[in-house]
């Protein structure tokens, strides 16, 4: 019976984390284009200091994390669009907040076992956060982020190529701002106490990072095909292994953006002999 039930709870890590990192991977890759890295750090950071205090007040902690991250991203666009505050220093600012609000919350916890099993998980990961209910929230999220893509594939396709040429030609980019941090605050509150909340940036940033010298058109796929390779890996090897979830799907990612940079300078240096050898 036990080794059932270690069977099933590896196939639904396994299932959890070939979506939640190809679902990061590609919004890691339209966050870029739009300028929004370090404001989805910030939201990520927020996210955790909302599932640190539903630990505190018994409130759900993927509802509350969203919460958190919702406000923190709105209150940093606010200051950007309305106030006129540079959005990187606001982000940092936000971002140091919501990292001293996380640590407040987990020494404000019950008990002294509560508070290292509490921080243990939020900021590590575990397997054992993984359930059907979240794979289900992965699955709809995953879908409604690809009815989105097909839905306004012009004006993506136009961000992707030149934001500044997109504007100018009317592409709302606010709105696809606001739908993509949404999206992103969501996706991190589901995966949060999967990967941990100081490790869910490797699946946001490294699977781009990998594929950004390969390819141009086809970023988002690669990017979505990486975060997905790398957290199957990470949940193979954390099991073998018995290691952090979270640190082990980190790890990996971090040498697919190795061998990605290995593989595009490989690429780049046939190319330019091959230029050189036509003149």
């Amino acid at each position: 019976m036990q080794m059932i039930f270690m069977t099933l709870l590896f196939i639904e890590a396994l299932v959890a984390a070939l979506l939640a990192g190809s679902l990061c991977g590609v919004l890691g890759t339209y966050l870029r284009k739009l300028g929004l890295l370090t404001l989805c750090f910030t939201v990520a950071h927020a996210a955790l200091a909302g599932a640190s205090f539903s630990i505190l007040f018994s409130t759900p902690p993927e509802l509350t994390a969203f919460s958190f991250s919702v406000v923190a991203a709105f209150v940093v666009e606010f200051l950007y669009y309305r106030v006129g505050i540079e959005r990187e220093i606001i982000s940092m600012c936000t971002f140091s907040l919501s990292s001293a609000l996380a640590m407040i919350a987990i020494y404000m916890s019950p008990s002294v076992t509560l508070t290292s099993e509490t921080a243990s998980l939020i900021l590590w990961g575990s397997i054992l956060a993984v359930t059907p209910a979240k794979i289900m929230l992965l699955t709809l999220l995953s879908i409604s982020l690809i009815v989105y893509i097909l839905s306004f594939k012009l004006e993506i396709d136009a961000l992707l190529f030149d934001i500044k040429l997109a504007e100018a030609e009317g592409v709302n980019i606010q709105f696809h701002s606001t739908i993509l941090l949404l999206l992103t605050a969501l996706a991190i509150s589901i995966i949060l106490k999967l990967t941990g909340g100081f490790l869910v940036f490797a699946l946001l940033f490294n699977p781009i990072a990998a594929v950004e010298r390969l390819s141009y058109k086809r970023q988002p796929l690669l990017g979505g095909i990486v975060g997905g390779i790398s957290g199957l890996i990470g949940v193979v090897i954390s099991y073998i292994f018995d290691t952090p979830i979270g640190a082990t799907i980190a790890i990996t990612a971090s040498f697919t953006l190795i061998i990605g940079v290995s593989i595009s300078s490989i690429l780049e240096y046939f190319r330019r002999k091959k230029l050189k050898h036509l003149e």
